[in-house]
């Protein structure tokens, strides 16, 4: 078998789907460079073993989260809730496309991979307080527009939870409508921290 020089962000991406849907305990190391496409020796070349894989294929999803759903944020709207609920709509419209609902490939990590070594625990919390900052950032900014006694710090949490249960259940449900309802739920409990904005009509 020929194998052509593949980059290391190409092996990666080659095997996230995978690991999305088996977990990276549930997929041998044989299948995963099978489907990566590269040789043993252009694997270790990049990663000395499946637990640097593991870390590799952390930073490589949260490094596409950022680009394509927390990063372009900013660029719809001045605005740091309409930014927070294009997140949402964002997340909301990614898992919908695909044909099945395999959940948040980070969350499932948690599942897989927390319990398995302390190291992975550590890199998996750094990177959920990392997007819970970036809920948390927006919302400190538009503290004005929250309800009296609304901890922005604390509502961020509580968004990136609620997402996390709808995840989840939507990967047991396998129900896209079901997956609609739980973020119209986050988006209610968003707009449920925000001071009413009077209707300029009445």
């Amino acid at each position: 078998m020929v194998h052509r020089k593949r980059t290391r962000e190409d092996i990666l991406a080659a095997m996230l789907d995978r690991v999305h849907r088996k977990g990276l305990n549930g997929t041998g190391l044989t299948e995963l460079l099978k489907l990566s496409g590269a040789s043993s020796g252009s694997f270790y070349n990049y990663f000395a073993s499946k637990d640097e894989l593991g870390h590799a294929l952390i930073d490589f999803d949260w490094q596409r989260l950022k680009t394509h759903l927390i990063d372009p944020a900013t660029a719809q709207t001045a605005d740091p809730i309409a930014q927070i609920f294009w997140m949402i709509d964002a997340l909301e419209a990614k898992h919908l496309s695909s044909d099945d609902c395999f959940g948040c490939f980070l969350g499932n990590l948690v599942v897989d991979l927390a319990e398995y070594a302390p190291d992975f625990r550590e890199h998996l919390i750094q990177i959920f307080q990392q997007w819970e900052q970036a809920f948390a950032r927006r919302l400190v900014l538009a503290k004005a527009q929250l309800r009296p006694g609304v901890d922005p710090q604390a509502l961020a949490a509580e968004l990136l939870t609620l997402i996390q249960g709808v995840l989840l259940l939507g990967r047991l449900y396998q129900q896209p409508q079901q997956l609609k309802a739980g973020f119209d739920q986050v988006r209610r409990y968003l707009r449920s921290a925000l001071i009413e904005t009077p209707d300029p009509r009445s």
